[in-house]
């Protein structure tokens, strides 16, 4: 009561004094302000921010609320490190009411801030509000992006792209941005319809040319490819080994080793320390250096030359002294694959039953994008880091913070590898295991996970890395977890009075040697059709390709279905129409074996000589299916005919290979983390004993 009574007492006084009486607006002298804005503008230009900051908080007291003296001086707090102040200052400039068109700067600013403040929600709000008003504000774009991408959001970064394109359509760097968002997301159509766009506007640069050819050959279209190469080369002829290499990655994936190879031996001639090639060259290698009389191991030593050269390694570790039965080790892993990939249905099962009391498990996402299996991998680990747009040195950087004790990599030479990272020796031991299938070359690699049956004894030579053989196997599949039951059926050969083989392995595996054989086993047994179902005959390119294939085999096409890309459950549902799977060779199948095993229908395997070759001996020994395991081509047939004419007995397998599978132990996870867990720690006592010991010779592994 009494405050209310002061506040009306004291405007009647004001009213008697006369202060309440209008007073007339100050005259403002615009070209004093100008010119202090102008000064200031001069002072800022000579890195003079103090004398700069005097003249614009001058100019402001003349015009309070001036739109680009209010954004000069938050600049000038900005580039302070005054952040609080500067926001302050700038928010005064984007009153809502405020319709100067040069308040956008304004916003951006406070994006910028923003962002330097780890606000990034903000940032991009403020980076948005400075496109609402000026939509060709290109760097504004890019700031919205990055922060999509850094949040992980990639799919929302092509959208954002889309409504921008949509918004100024004549922008040509917006259309290369969504141009290079599309591949984020493997829209690889998409990525071509906007750089067709872009270079039909007149852009010109090599590298447009270039990606353009690489997406068209991620489509399977390497006959438009190469005009866009063959401009990229005229326009800069260093770009020579990027072509060879996309041309070498599409033969790669159409399964014709021998021109990939050709290829990507030209690529390293171009460009000799061009890693990707020499990782693709021997990804090609693994499974048909015996075919084209190359030497894996040769290839192997040249790829570490390199990047060891490239990636010198950080200084060794110390040697510590520790008890080896009670410390907590620190074990990471690296890949590119924690998503819907094979690597998850052979990862996550052993990671969920390894002992968290006594490692503490630490990931390093090198995934290009994330899914519903990334989701669950990020609850299995202590740590989980995000390396996609880190260089090599960086993440080797950041794995030494993170006083990583055991190291593994996941990718080998595939997909997105990262062994460049264990070139720098981040970590005490390094380890090479599940993604991959032969040596590394890697000198600082210091293990390779394997078993008896896919390395044999006398076979070590073939790594530059010491062999650990687990007692079982070096795979374990985790049990398929679907929506709803999917029970194994009868052998569908009872109700069709044929025999169906068939074959999930991807399209580059089947070769002419694969359909020659597979042609003869057709021919042995009449009453038999083949179904052959892969992602990449949706491609009709690469359908017609094999289709041509098979008909240089020998194959009858009237007798062959073709399938193209299934959904998850449905792809299991599909082994109901298989009575026998056929394994592709020198590149037998993993995934597809395993999962076929579990559905109830055996695979015919041939035995190989090589890590990789040998993985479907290694699989079918784990269930005792010894039977089905060929050692020559001829004997490969005959397994086919053999258990073609006893239908029963196949019904009868049908039946109890489920239950066989998972009780052995390419399916029992807690066993193999048992089995894991304790070589993790040999490995390890073996490095600490080898550090701390006097070094009067080099490992023995190394090449």
């Amino acid at each position: 009561m009494l405050d209310r009574f002061r506040q009306a007492l004291q405007r009647r006084l004001d009213t008697l004094t006369g202060q309440n009486t209008p007073q007339p607006a100050p005259v403002i002298n615009l070209e004093y302000v100008d010119s202090l804005r102008t000064k200031g503008n001069a002072f800022l230009a000579d890195e003079k921010l103090d004398a700069a900051e005097a003249c614009f908080r001058e100019a402001l007291d003349h015009k309070k609320d001036d739109t680009r003296t209010l954004i000069c001086l938050g600049y000038v707090l900005k580039e302070q490190g005054r952040l609080a102040e500067a926001r302050i200052v700038l928010k005064r400039a984007t009153n809502p009411v405020n319709t100067d068109p040069e308040v956008f700067e304004a916003f951006y600013l406070l994006g910028e801030i923003c962002e330097t403040q780890i606000d990034l929600e903000d940032a991009k709000k403020h980076f948005k509000s400075t496109l609402g008003l000026k939509p060709d504000f290109t760097r504004a774009c890019e700031d919205v992006v990055r922060i999509l991408r850094q949040q992980g959001r990639p799919k929302e970064a092509k959208e954002f792209l889309e409504e921008q394109v949509r918004l100024c359509p004549d922008n040509t760097d917006y259309r290369l941005m969504l141009a290079k968002a599309c591949t984020d997301v493997f829209d690889f159509q998409g990525m071509v319809d906007h750089l067709m766009v872009a270079v039909a506007r007149g852009v010109k640069d090599a590298s447009i040319n270039m990606l353009l050819g690489a997406a068209l050959c991620r489509l399977e279209r390497e006959d438009e490819a190469r005009p866009y190469f063959e401009m990229a080369q005229a326009a800069d002829p260093s770009v020579s080994h990027e072509v060879d290499y996309h041309r070498g990655y599409f033969y790669t994936r159409n399964g014709n080793a021998r021109a990939a190879v050709e290829l990507l031996d030209q690529s390293i001639k171009h460009k000799p320390d061009y890693l990707p090639a020499h990782s693709l060259l021997l990804l090609n290698l693994s499974h048909t250096a015996i075919e084209l009389n190359r030497s894996y191991k040769e290839a192997a030593q040249q790829f570490a030359r390199v990047a060891e050269s490239t990636y010198l390694p950080l200084p060794t570790l110390p040697a510590e002294v520790v008890d080896i039965d009670t410390k907590v080790l620190r074990v990471g892993f690296v890949s590119g694959e924690f998503r819907e990939h094979p690597v998850y249905h052979f990862l996550v099962g052993i990671l969920e039953q390894i002992d968290k009391t006594r490692f503490h498990l630490v990931a390093f996402s090198n995934n290009q994008l994330d899914d519903a299996p990334t989701a669950t991998f990020r609850t299995l680990f202590s740590e989980w880091h995000d390396v996609q747009h880190l260089n090599h040195a960086a993440v080797a950087d950041l794995v030494r913070e993170q006083r990583i004790d055991v190291l593994f990599d996941l990718s080998g030479h595939t997909g997105d590898a990262r062994l460049p990272v264990f070139a720098r020796k981040p970590a005490l031991v390094q380890v090479a295991w599940l993604g991959y299938f032969a040596s590394t070359g890697l000198t600082t690699m210091d293990y390779i996970i394997a078993d008896a049956a896919c390395v044999p004894k006398d076979s070590d030579e073939w790594f530059s890395e010491k062999v650990i053989r687990l007692p079982s196997t070096r795979l374990c599949m985790t049990i398929p977890r679907t929506t709803r039951p999917i029970p194994v059926t009868p052998t569908p050969c009872k109700s069709k009075n044929y025999m169906t083989f068939g074959s999930f392995q991807q399209a580059a595996k089947i070769n002419s040697q694969v359909l020659r054989v597979w042609a003869n086993v057709l021919e042995s047994v009449p009453q038999s059709r083949l179904r052959i179902q892969n992602k990449a005959l949706d491609s009709a390119t690469i359908a017609n390709k094999l289709c041509a294939d098979m008909t240089r085999a020998g194959i009858d096409l009237t007798r062959v279905d073709l399938f193209g890309a299934m959904g998850w459950e449905e792809y299991l549902e599909a082994h109901r129409e298989i009575d026998i799977l056929l394994d592709t060779f020198p590149y037998p199948g993993g995934t597809t074996t395993a999962f076929a095993l579990w559905m109830g229908v055996p695979t015919i395997t041939l035995r190989g000589a090589t890590m990789l070759s040998l993985q479907g001996v290694s699989m079918l020994e784990c269930v005792r299916l010894t039977e089905w395991i060929a050692n020559s081509e001829a004997e490969y047939v005959n397994i086919a005919k053999r258990f073609a004419c006893d239908t029963d007995a196949l019904d009868l397998l049908r039946h109890q290979l489920r239950a066989i599978a998972e009780s052995s132990a390419l399916f029992d996870c807690k066993r193999f983390a048992t089995e894991l867990e304790c070589a993790i720690r040999v490995m390890y006592q073996e490095k600490l004993s080898a550090l701390a010991a006097p070094q009067t010779h080099s490992d023995t592994h190394t090449p």
